[in-house]
């Protein structure tokens, strides 16, 4: 399943801007998700929430604009 492992790249890639930016808290993640991905978005917001616990990320919320291409990318994030 190579869609766990780019969830766990795009995770690790706000986890590490988090940390150069001093973020105390990440509040809200930006995300466009392509139609052709094959991830669930269930299952992202799902593993998201999972694999966030304990981190600066911990209750943010996602939000997952559609694309018609294939293509996971994180926008943006909101943070304190």
């Amino acid at each position: 399943m190579h869609e766990m492992h780019l969830l766990k790249d795009l995770l690790s890639d706000i986890l590490n801007a988090a940390k150069d930016n001093n973020a105390k808290k990440v509040t809200k993640v930006y995300l466009r998700m392509g139609t052709f991905t094959e991830i669930n978005p269930e299952i992202l917001l799902h593993f998201f929430a999972a694999h966030a616990k304990g981190t600066v990320a911990e209750g943010a919320e996602v939000l997952i604009e559609s694309s018609p291409t294939r293509e996971l990318r994180l926008l943006s994030f909101d943070c304190e």
